[in-house]
C-alpha cells in the first residue's frame, strides 16, 4: 500500500539520518523548549489549568504563553524548511546551527496558512452539506458523521495541495493547481498516509492523559513527542512530494 510505504519512507528518513535530523532541528527546537519550560517553571500552578473568566491567570503567564507559541511556530518553520532541503537537496550546515533563510521561512509560513485555510474551508463545506442533508432526516444522533467526513476532507485537501510546502522550501515553487494535478488519483494513498501519521502521533501522546503526572515530566514528554510529530509530519510531505512530483523511488 503506497500510503504505508510513504509513511515508512518518512520514518526511515529520520532513523537513517538521525545525526542530520538532530543538526537540522536541535537548536531551533531547543529554543522552543527553553521558552516553554521557562513559562512552566515560572507559573507551574497554571500549566494545564482550564481557564476561568472569574479567575484569570496573571498577565505574565498570558504573555509568556503567547510568546512561547510564537517561538514554537518560528522553530517549527525553521526545522521544516531545513528538513525539506536536507531530504530533497542534501543541504546541511557545517555546525549545529542549521541555515536560516528568512525568505524561504516566510514563504513557508504563507503557504502553510494558505494550505490550512483551504483545508478548513473544504472541511466546513463537507460538514455543512452533510448536516443540511442528514440531520433533518435522521436527527442529531448522526452528527458525528459530518464531523468525521469533514476531517477526512481536510486531510485529503491538505495533503493534496500540501506538496507546495516542500516544493517552495526546495526553491521550486508550485501552484495549487499543479499540486492537484500531481496528486490526482491518490485519494486513498493520501488518506492512509495522513491517518497513519496522525494516529502514531496521538498514540505517542496518550501518556499525557494520565492523571497525577508531574508537570515538568509531562512538559518534557510533550516536547519530545512534539519533535517526533513535527519530523514525521514534515517527512510525510517530503516523501509525498519526492515520489509523486519528482518521481523518486521509495526503496
Amino acid at each position: 500500500m503506497l500510503g504505508w510505504k510513504l509513511f515508512i519512507r518518512a520514518l526511515t528518513l529520520i532513523t537513517d539520518n538521525l545525526l542530520a535530523a538532530m543538526k537540522v532541528s536541535l537548536v531551533p527546537y531547543a529554543l522552543a523548549v527553553t521558552t516553554g519550560l521557562s513559562v512552566a517553571f515560572l507559573y507551574p500552578e497554571w500549566v494545564g489549568v482550564q481557564l476561568d473568566p472569574e479567575n484569570p491567570p496573571p498577565p505574565g503567564f498570558v504573555f509568556g504563553t503567547f510568546g512561547s507559541l510564537l517561538v514554537g511556530i518560528f522553530a517549527s518553520l525553521w526545522v521544516s524548511v531545513g528538513w525539506h532541503r536536507y531530504a530533497l537537496l542534501g543541504e546541511l550546515g557545517d555546525g549545529w546551527i542549521p541555515p536560516l533563510n528568512g525568505t524561504l521561512v516566510m514563504g513557508y509560513l504563507g503557504r502553510t496558512v494558505l494550505t490550512f485555510l483551504v483545508a478548513l474551508l473544504a472541511a466546513a463545506a463537507v460538514v455543512t452539506m452533510l448536516v443540511v442533508l442528514l440531520v433533518p432526516l435522521f436527527g442529531e444522533s448522526i452528527q458525528t458523521i459530518p464531523l468525521v467526513a469533514g476531517v477526512f476532507a481536510a486531510c485529503l485537501v491538505f495533503y493534496r495541495i500540501g506538496v507546495i510546502l516542500p516544493a517552495g522550501a526546495a526553491g521550486k515553487p508550485m501552484r495549487m493547481n499543479d499540486a492537484l494535478i500531481a496528486t490526482k488519483g491518490q485519494a486513498q494513498t493520501i488518506i492512509v498516509l495522513a491517518f497513519v501519521t496522525v494516529g502514531v502521533t496521538l498514540l505517542l501522546r496518550l501518556p499525557l492523559l494520565l492523571e497525577d503526572t508531574n508537570v515538568l515530566i509531562s512538559t518534557m514528554y510533550q516536547f519530545v513527542t512534539g519533535w517526533i510529530g513535527l519530523m514525521l509530519g514534515v517527512g510525510t510531505l517530503t516523501a509525498l512530494y519526492g515520489h509523486l512530483v519528482e518521481g523518486r523511488p521509495l526503496d
